[in-house]
């Protein structure tokens, strides 16, 4: 879009006067992109009443308004947005919400246009029983528009998997982006009164004010002194104030309608109250509880939905969606007891942000778009591009950067070079062997200096040994040293010695990031002397969507195997090397081996091929191995396995285990720190158990034999997906690239 920003049209039923959780999320996150050189962002947005402006500006924000019919409903139909998203000149669509005719109408336009659209579904619940069905026809006209959105945003967990359900999608097409929780800061010193309960929405049935109205007598009985203060405004107010008449509690009820821009207002009642209840049966992610946590005040909530997801976080205390009166007066008693009078105390935990969800959000415009954003020339230097988990990951982020990429091998191509060449990416492989290798640096540094990369990004010990002094001789201004392979004695099966570790820290200097592939690559990263400061975390990431399993490939990779289909196969991926320990796992499954019934299927290539295929010979196995070599088509034989295992005990992340999952298959494994970096075990992933070599054999087989009695494919867990999906992984090193180039281009 040469150079100019990216012009984003956020479409959206109800914005500011109006308040409420959705309004919210587009005026924070709108507010911040305002900030961004590479986006220009207008709010389109409907006027029920035609008294508003057509256009106005918000926060820093141009907003238009057309109006919408009929002005009561709750069907937003406003006809008069489809042409200004047709005629805005708009590079891009991004929807929010999905409950009403505006996403529809938005989809269409944009699609009939030729613009990509990103939607952000924010569902909500509805008072109304008869708008089920209305509901169900609404998703059955959106789904094929969904289907065809440019990426589909949720903000929680739960979210994501009831869209992925209802639309019979795969999980991995979806971006988690949860909402933030800020609010301005509250006055020094205040503090909360006492038996004070405050409930935050917008006044419908289903956002549970009035159960929070029929516990406060139960309440009251207890503690006289309760009050409850309901915040917002909607067609349910009528009702609400009904029932605090029947109760007998108008003496302790105060409404309260704060406007959009009371954002002080909004934190100073939340200072002063003991208790949040958050009694609604549907949040995807509730905002009004996410400023409540983010400012430390206790919040209970019904256990459902996106408030389980913080329940689950310890973040809400949970009630289930059934309790009666009694139980929800009980759980907010308990609250309220322990409220000593002192301010609230923000939790010692990091949680979502508007900054990170606007970064987020900016990420996806850029990665739906690539050339719109500004782009660096990014050099990646590697080895060789064989079969290795470090090149797979190059190929990946390759993939999936929005940058301009060129891969530079040092001593060889292969299976990945080949990958990324089809692909049409830039590859070249120097052939450095030999007598050739002592002119790497030179070769290098002329290479590096007719490219005249913004970033140089090095991986493995080679990589670094030459890729580091030549981007500096080169002047390169971003040098990234990114570590896959350093272990606790070895580093690429390379003994770790004095002399080996000083080389090590010596070259780690010329880098300006070092980038570790993992928790437990930094640590030893520390260990080893490199300096804590200069380290960035960033997961390898895992491209889900390619692996995601698939019926006929695995019907047709078997046949090209010669493997039967009701046959039980095992299977490993990796390099053939010692550090793998191929030969362990083909002598501890080698008893149960036996041609059409349960077969072994190792998929890599390296130094132990031949001596592999003759062990499996002397085993009397040799029909029921599969050596497959170097082969591109990895998710496709992972489709053909029944399990995957990994025996290596000496991984930095276990990319092999991870990519396993992504096929949706149970998994052994005997070290793998990505799982356990999670919060929880891993259903379907089955530990080794044993370091021991004596009894290793038996733990292989055992751990082996329940994972094939795990019935059919597994569902990817949200928590792996969350954590390890490239999008994520690249879009994180593209900011890496970003800031560094920002800051390196004026030295050059």
């Amino acid at each position: 879009m040469n150079g100019r920003p990216i012009r984003v049209l956020q479409v959206v039923q109800r914005f500011a006067p109006e308040l409420g959780g959705l309004e919210t999320h587009v005026a924070e996150v709108t507010r911040r992109l305002a900030g961004t050189e590479d986006v220009e962002i207008t709010v389109l947005t409907t006027d029920r009443t035609g008294r508003l402006p057509r256009e106005d500006r918000i926060g820093g924000v141009r907003v238009i308004r057309r109006r919408s019919y009929r002005r009561s409903g709750e069907e937003y139909f406003a006809p008069g947005i489809v042409r200004v998203i047709r005629r805005g000149g708009w590079d891009l669509v991004h929807v929010q919400g999905s409950q009403t005719t505006v996403p529809t109408l938005a989809m269409l336009a944009a699609r009939s246009a030729g613009i990509p659209y990103v939607l952000t579904f924010h569902s909500g619940g509805h008072s109304s029983a008869a708008h089920a069905p209305i509901t169900r026809v609404q998703n059955a006209i959106n789904r094929p528009l969904l289907r065809r959105a440019a990426r589909l945003v949720a903000v929680s967990r739960f979210e994501r998997a009831r869209f992925a359900r209802i639309l019979g999608l795969p999980e991995s097409r979806f971006t988690v982006i949860r909402n933030g929780g800020a609010l301005p800061p509250v006055p020094t010193g205040a503090a909360p009164v006492r038996g004070s309960i405050v409930t935050s929405g917008r006044l419908e049935r289903y956002k549970g004010h009035h159960r929070v109205i029929a516990a406060l007598p139960l309440i009251r009985a207890v503690m006289p002194e309760a009050t409850v203060t309901v915040l917002g405004s909607g067609p349910y107010e009528p009702e609400l104030r009904r029932l605090v008449e029947e109760r007998g509690v108008a003496e302790a009820v105060t409404f309260r309608h704060l406007l959009p821009a009371e954002r002080a207002e909004m934190a100073a009642v939340l200072s002063r109250s003991s208790v949040m209840a958050a009694l609604s049966s549907y949040e995807a992610h509730p905002v009004a509880v996410m400023e409540a946590v983010a400012l430390g005040l206790p919040v209970v909530g019904f256990d459902t939905a996106g408030i389980g997801d913080l329940v689950e976080e310890g973040l809400v205390t949970g009630v289930p969606l059934d309790a009666d009166d009694a139980t929800v007066a009980e759980a907010l008693l308990r609250r309220l007891r322990q409220d000593d009078g002192t301010p609230h105390r923000g939790p010692d935990v990091e949680l979502p942000t508007w900054e990170g969800a606007a970064a987020a959000i900016a990420d996806v415009y850029r990665s739906v778009l690539g050339s719109a954003a500004p782009r660096s020339s990014v050099v990646q230097i590697i080895t060789t591009l064989t079969t290795g988990g470090a090149e797979r990951q190059v190929e990946s982020i390759v993939d999936h950067s929005r940058h301009r990429q060129h891969v530079i091998a040092l001593y060889g191509g292969g299976t990945v070079a080949r990958s990324l060449e089809a692909a049409g990416h830039s590859v070249e492989v120097l052939d450095l062997v030999g007598p050739r290798r002592l002119l790497a640096l030179p070769v290098l540094v002329r290479r590096l200096q007719a490219l005249r990369p913004d970033t140089v990004q090095v991986h493995l010990l080679s990589g670094q040994l030459w890729g580091l002094p030549a981007a500096r001789l080169a002047r390169v201004p971003v040098v990234l040293s990114t570590e896959h392979s350093l272990m606790d004695d070895s580093i690429e099966n390379r003994p770790l010695s004095e002399w080996l570790r000083r080389l090590y820290l010596a070259l780690n200097r010329l880098a300006t990031r070092t980038v570790a592939v993992s928790a437990a690559t930094a640590d030893r990263l520390v260990r080893w002397g490199v300096r804590p400061e200069s380290i960035t975390v960033i997961d390898n990431g895992i491209d889900f969507a390619r692996l995601a399993f698939d019926e006929a490939v695995r019907a047709e990779t078997r046949r090209a195997l010669d493997i039967r289909p009701d046959v039980e196969v095992v299977g490993a991926v990796g390099r053939l090397e010692p550090v793998k320990r191929m030969r362990q796992l083909l002598s501890a499954v080698a008893p149960t081996l036996e041609r059409g019934r349960r077969e072994l299927l190792i998929v890599g290539d390296g130094p132990l091929r031949a001596a592999l295929a003759a062990e499996a010979a002397s085993l009397g196995v040799a029909d029921a191995v599969h050596l497959t070599g170097p082969r591109q088509d990895v998710p496709a034989l992972l489709s053909a396995m029944d399990v995957l295992v990994s025996a290596s005990r000496d991984e930095t992340f276990g990319m092999a285990v991870l990519e396993g999952i992504g096929a949706g298959l149970p998994v052994v494994h005997a070290q793998c720190p990505a799982l356990d970096a999670l919060p929880a075990p891993v259903p379907g992933a089955f530990p080794i158990g044993t370091s021991d070599d004596r009894d290793e054999p038996t733990a292989v087989l055992a751990a082996v034999e329940r994972a094939l009695a795990v019935p059919g494919r597994l569902p990817v867990p949200a928590e792996v997906l969350e954590a390890y999906d490239i999008v994520r992984t690249t879009a994180r090193l593209d900011r890496l690239v970003d800031d560094g180039a920002r800051r390196g281009r004026g030295r050059r």
